[in-house]
């Protein structure tokens, strides 16, 4: 359980939410929505015990599982750990089987008195690991790595070695394993396919604590959840029933403030006519003038709040120098991590003005080829070419360009030389006006793929490679990134589970991995991005 009173939170000085008072109990299953920066991360983070408020207090009792929206792994501490080992450790067990594993591996180079010691020490470790359910445990992490995607060799590969979405899986599932009584998560269907996303509604429809979740996959929001919380201008503001009902009670309740609020406005048009039609004539008239004028007062004080229209945001990539015919060409190309072979023999050959799927399910390395062909990722097997007049631009789903302890204004400095003037009118159109001088580090996952994009629609590269883009965006800056995608004419390689995204942006071609074959996309691809 959770319990919130008077709740006011910060970043720096700007505040982001004030007098928010709410609780979860066990079974109230809350999806809090709002648009991108207003501040659910944080909330999520301080709720989780990540972060201080700055005002009011936090009551928890049990034990509370959080899922960051982050795919940093930031407290692991032995990079040998595997994806079961991650699991595993949600219920402590991860770190005894490490310990018997390491005693085993002892054991095989010992001899004599040494080797007796250590099979008396691997015994005890074992004692223990069955006497705390470990092998019956195993078996059920083993379950929930595999129903969000991590399975077969993927159990067993080193979590550092990762892709990004291969470590949010495993920290969903380490999530989900554990024992607890109330759920926090932030954007749980990121990199989950059709399959597990269907399988995380089932597991969140029969789960029995408290559930606080922030997704922008609205089937979630309305399948698995009973109450709303949306948070917008600072506050709070609860609603019961899913999120269908939400959108519409948001409507109906923003016309009834808007006409509670014109019905009080003509209210003190009137009485302010006449203060001023009396206040100069007889002392008697003049006198109910000046009560007319503290009634006025008053009533302008309880004006309903109507509420600003959202703003937009505004992408728009300018249209860049052409290059060559084949701007980005590779052959050969190959990739593994320790014994895990990722891909062998993949060519890449992408024509000016095209606009490439990278697809293939998860694990496919999709990721990992886009990362070889930006250059942040070397091969450990063939040659990348980048083409005549070709520049690239690349957009890491981690956000591994944005860099904690610089300010937002410094990111758009490193990219470009244009005047502060023209970065800050930039980052206007992305909504990040009022963060300039904020530590970058600390924005939204939301508010750091705004940046990231802002970072390229600056550099005015003619070949952009995206990786996830629509990862942590609102419905309305999702739009906006489609229109202006559309409307580019430079290349595009893509990586994105999004179907809706990749129908309206209708690529030309495709690149199935981890084969990387090559052929025309078509509406019947489709298919495939879902279960991806």
């Amino acid at each position: 359980m959770i319990i919130v009173r008077d709740l006011a939170i910060e970043a720096g000085a700007r505040p982001l939410i004030s007098e928010a008072s709410f609780s979860i109990h066990g079974g109230d299953k809350i999806g809090l929505v709002g648009p991108n920066g207003a501040g659910k991360t944080t909330l999520l983070r301080t709720l989780a015990g990540e972060l201080e408020q700055a005002e009011g207090a936090i009551r928890r009792s049990g034990v509370v599982g959080y899922l960051s929206q982050e795919a940093a792994i930031t407290e692991l501490i032995d990079d040998q750990v595997n994806a079961l080992e991650r699991v595993l450790t949600a219920r402590d067990i991860g770190t005894l089987e490490r310990r018997m594993e390491k005693v085993r591996i002892k054991m095989e180079a010992a001899d004599g008195e040494e080797r007796d010691r250590l099979i008396a020490r691997f015994s005890r470790l074992d004692d223990e690991f069955t006497a705390r359910g470990g092998y019956v445990a195993k078996a059920e992490a083993k379950r929930f790595a595999a129903s969000v995607g991590i399975k077969g060799e993927d159990l067993f590969q080193r979590v550092a070695t990762m892709s990004g979405g291969q470590r949010r899986r495993v920290e969903l599932a380490r999530v989900l394993f554990a024992e607890t009584d109330v759920l926090i998560l932030d954007e749980p269907t990121n990199h989950l396919d059709l399959d597990a996303k269907a399988w995380l509604m089932e597991f969140l429809d029969d789960y029995v604590g408290g559930l606080l979740v922030v997704s922008h996959d609205l089937p979630l929001l309305d399948k698995s959840i009973t109450s709303v919380l949306a948070l917008d201008d600072h506050h709070l503001e609860p609603y019961r029933g899913n999120y269908s009902f939400y959108v519409e009670e948001k409507d109906r309740r923003r016309e009834q403030r808007r006409r509670e609020r014109k019905h009080q406005d003509e209210k003190i048009a009137r009485l302010e006519e006449g203060i001023r039609r009396f206040k100069g004539t007889t002392e008697k008239m003049a006198k109910r003038a000046r009560s007319w004028e503290t009634r006025v007062e008053k009533l302008k004080v309880k004006r309903v709040d109507v509420g600003g229209k959202a703003r937009k945001i505004a992408v728009r990539f300018p249209q860049p120098e052409p290059s060559g015919r084949t701007p980005l060409k590779a052959s050969g190309l190959a990739k593994a991590f320790d014994h895990n072979v990722v891909f062998v023999d993949v060519d890449v050959d992408v024509d000016r003005g095209e606009r490439m799927i990278i697809m293939g399910l998860n694990g496919a390395g999709k990721t990992t080829l886009l990362r070889i062909l930006a250059g942040v990722e070397i091969a450990d097997m063939g040659d990348v070419a980048i083409g005549h007049k070709a520049t690239l631009g690349y957009y890491a789903q981690e956000h591994e360009q944005i860099k904690a302890g610089k300010t937002v204004l410094d990111h758009m400095r490193e990219v470009s030389q244009i005047p502060d003037r023209d970065l800050r009118t930039i980052l206007g159109h992305f909504l990040l006006a009022d963060k300039i001088d904020q530590d970058a580090g600390t924005l939204s996952g939301g508010e750091k793929t705004k940046l990231a994009l802002a970072q390229l629609v600056v550099q005015r590269d003619n070949v952009l490679l995206l990786d996830e883009p629509t990862n942590n965006l609102d419905p309305q800056a999702k739009k906006a990134l489609l229109g202006a995608l559309r409307q580019y004419t430079g290349t595009l390689l893509l990586v994105s589970h999004d179907t809706e995204f990749v129908e309206s942006l209708q690529p030309d071609r495709m690149i199935v991995m981890p084969d990387g074959e090559t052929g025309f996309f078509d509406e019947s691809m489709l298919e495939l991005i879902a279960l991806a």
